[in-house]
């Protein structure tokens, strides 16, 4: 292929990428503002709309958008102070909103809404809170 072949389809995938980027952003925000879909909440929701028991210990972990840890795991005594820890975290890296993707008595899990494209600092970002019961 020539440079000019090149050329239009490396533009024809980035408008393609854009294009996905773009619905998933706003099916994201359609979850957000529909009061029945609880897969994508404010982070002020989270701790009413958990299911998780109320008695016993909790492990957070935090992990970047690459699957590695951003901080060591912490043990906390309730649900809501584990709960609250990630919202603090989620807010300090300005996240407004989370989607939740398991939700039960024993764990819950929950990310950014959609994967930011930092550049260099892609992957160091936060991207997900898992809290599992342990006791």
């Amino acid at each position: 292929m020539d440079e000019q072949t090149n050329t239009i389809l490396g533009l024809i995938l980035a408008v393609i990428m854009g294009i996905v980027t773009w619905a998933t952003i706003s099916k994201r925000e359609q979850q957000l503002d529909d009061p029945d879909d609880d897969s994508v909440i404010y982070l002020d929701q989270l701790i009413e709309k958990s299911c998780l028991q109320p008695n016993g210990k909790y492990l957070l972990r935090v992990l970047r958008q690459s699957g590695n840890l951003q901080k060591d795991d912490q043990v906390f005594n309730s649900h809501e102070a584990a709960i609250k820890n990630a919202i603090t975290t989620f807010k300090r890296a300005k996240i407004d909103c989370a989607y939740v993707t398991k939700n039960t008595e024993v764990e819950f899990f929950f990310r950014r809404p959609y994967h930011h494209h930092g550049g260099s600092t892609e992957g160091k970002k936060v991207g997900s809170v898992e809290i599992y019961k342990i006791e």
